[in-house]
């Protein structure tokens, strides 16, 4: 239903309690109910609009593990086994060639990282970072980090590398930024920890920060079972990227704020927002 507030038109769902959206004009607070009432037509029709029933998930369990060593498919003690090394290198120098990023930019190429700490699981990524020096690389300074990002996103989408399993995460990183607090660092062009990582009590089972993590779940479900505009996806996942930077600055890897976002990352949901949104869109742009 609609309800005409000074100068604002609200969306409010079947009840008239809950606010669904806000809106400046009469026909744009018109266009989401009808997006409403149509989406909820295509749901229960089984339409090509991807429904709130194919997003729903069951209550999150807890999907983080700690461990009393290192991955022992990737190192031997504290030590990284050399073909696991050597492999590393050449995915680096292949990146680095497909990139078209200078040698001579090339500092150093650091492991960080689950895979380089206790926190890995089966389905972690080795995150292999090339350390940049930015003023190395010639053409469009400024325009650098989104060159280099769009490049990561590319390759990642064109290929599949493993190694043992683990898919390989490729990031171009500037050399005078900083590691996150706790995280090991582990140097390929030095064979040697830059940063040691450190065994801790960490208890990734609190029902205090589980509790936070299905309450963000649930948020995410409403937003996609009520349709929401677009803003309120965006605030949301701005929430959850500040949530995670801070929490890392502050408090570094085993931060309650990181452990949640990893959470709700595991679970799905990033995906499913991406998803909807994706899917919503490609709807209203077909005929």
């Amino acid at each position: 239903m609609l309800k005409h507030v000074g100068s604002k038109w609200y969306v409010l769902d079947s009840s008239g309690k809950k606010v669904l959206g806000k809106h400046s004009t009469k026909e744009k607070a018109v266009k989401q109910l009808s997006a409403i009432e149509i989406s909820k037509k295509e749901r229960a029709d089984e339409s090509r609009l991807l429904s709130f029933s194919q997003f729903f998930t069951e209550t999150i369990a807890p999907s983080l593990q700690y461990h009393q060593e290192l991955n022992p498919e990737l190192w031997s003690n504290f030590d990284l086994k050399s073909e696991v090394k050597n492999k590393l290198v050449e995915i680096g120098n292949a990146w680095a060639d497909w990139a078209k990023i200078p040698f001579n930019a090339i500092k150093d190429m650091v492991i960080v990282g689950g895979n380089a700490n206790y926190n890995y699981t089966p389905q972690s990524d080795i995150d292999l970072h090339l350390l940049i020096d930015v003023d190395a690389i010639p053409n469009c300074p400024e325009y650098i980090d989104e060159y280099l990002k769009d490049k990561k996103q590319i390759w990642s989408l064109t290929h599949d590398i493993k190694i043992y399993g683990h898919d390989v995460e490729l990031y171009a990183q500037d050399m005078n930024d900083g590691f996150v607090q706790d995280q090991g660092v582990y140097s390929l062009n030095q064979d040697r920890w830059i940063a040691e990582p450190v065994h801790k009590e960490v208890n990734l089972n609190d029902p205090h920060i589980m509790k936070k993590v299905q309450d963000y779940a649930d948020q995410v479900d409403m937003l996609i079972q009520s349709n929401a505009d677009d803003d309120a996806f965006t605030k949301i996942k701005n929430k959850f990227k500040d949530m995670r930077t801070k929490a890392l600055q502050s408090a570094g890897e085993f931060s309650e704020g990181n452990i949640i976002f990893k959470e709700l990352r595991n679970a799905g949901y990033f995906d499913k927002v991406n998803n909807y949104l994706r899917s919503r869109a490609d709807q209203q742009l077909s005929l």
